[in-house]
């Protein structure tokens, strides 16, 4: 307990430095170093509190040379995977949004996300910031200078439960390290929308079946009801006539990409396809997406509202 809330507390300002310095109130030079600060203070803190390696359990280490490795693997050739994805395809197969992941949600891969997602490891993010910069590299590459990368939001739920936004370390370690697509840039475009009251008793009736407050355990039709209308564009992102492909940590059945195109798409961007760190494998589609990414010549004409 004593690590969760110690790293939940330091992510907590990592976000709270962040957001001023796109808000223009922090020096870059400044959040910087107060980032190194924080990442040496997690890393101070993992000798002083036992831990252990997320994937097989070894002790006084966050992620063992093995488990680094398969998650290295797991993530070394990132993929076509839109058809995992019932929300994201056509009836016919046709994809409505061409998405592409770094690799299947299981193994290391999956614990070390989970892992992450609920402590903040210094480690782990490491090592996943990097499987997602190559899915980065491979996809948004092939569409050019001018891509602008839109990362999903965390819910605000999400956000009080854990501190943090993991997403958003994940791609401030990539644009940090100089690993975004050269020509691309990383925007925050989107953000929750607040929604009426018989909209938040609409969603949260799409839950009732999985019997939690998360999206974890709900069908498709639950999850495109939940998160519909939840999101929208923020009214200064100027992205009338952007190319934008959206960023998300893991994919399932599509329906949070659609409702990211879809707001996207409100705010007059052309939305190119999804990027994600993670896929849910469907049993009946195979492990395997496609032997490497290429565009699928419907890539520009987004979603038509999901």
């Amino acid at each position: 307990m004593g690590t969760r809330r110690g790293r939940s507390r330091a992510d907590e300002v990592v976000e709270v430095v962040h957001a001023g310095r796109h808000a223009g109130t922090t020096h870059r030079g400044w959040a910087r170093l107060v980032d190194g600060l924080l990442a040496a203070a997690r890393e101070l803190l993992g000798l002083i509190v036992p831990v252990e390696c997320a994937g097989c359990g070894h002790p006084d280490v966050q992620l063992c040379p093995a488990c680094t490795r398969r998650l290295r693997a797991l993530t070394a050739r990132p993929e076509r995977v839109e058809r995992h994805a019932p929300a994201l395809v056509e009836v016919s197969g046709q994809p409505l949004l061409p998405a592409v992941s770094a690799g299947p949600y299981r193994g290391q891969l999956s614990l070390a996300l989970l892992a992450f997602k609920r402590h903040g490891s210094g480690a782990l993010a490491a090592e996943l910031a990097a499987g997602l910069a190559r899915a980065l590299q491979i996809a948004a590459g092939r569409h050019g200078a001018g891509v602008v990368l839109v990362t999903v939001p965390t819910s605000q739920a999400a956000y009080l439960r854990r501190g943090f936004d993991p997403l958003r370390v994940l791609m401030v370690r990539v644009r940090r390290e100089g690993r975004l697509p050269p020509g691309s840039r990383w925007s925050e475009a989107l953000r929750p929308r607040r929604r009426r009251l018989h909209e938040r008793a609409a969603g949260r009736l799409a839950a009732v079946g999985s019997g939690t407050g998360s999206q974890k355990g709900l069908g498709r039709s639950q999850r495109r009801a939940r998160v519909a209308g939840s999101l929208e564009a923020k009214p200064r992102a100027a992205l009338d006539g952007r190319r934008c492909l959206i960023i998300d940590d893991v994919l399932t059945t599509g329906a949070t990409a659609r409702e990211a195109a879809r707001a996207l798409e409100a705010g007059g961007a052309v939305v190119l396809g999804v990027i994600t760190l993670a896929y849910v494998p469907l049993p009946d589609a195979g492990e395997s997406g496609s032997a490497g990414y290429a565009p699928s010549g419907h890539a520009g004409s987004g979603t038509n509202g999901g």
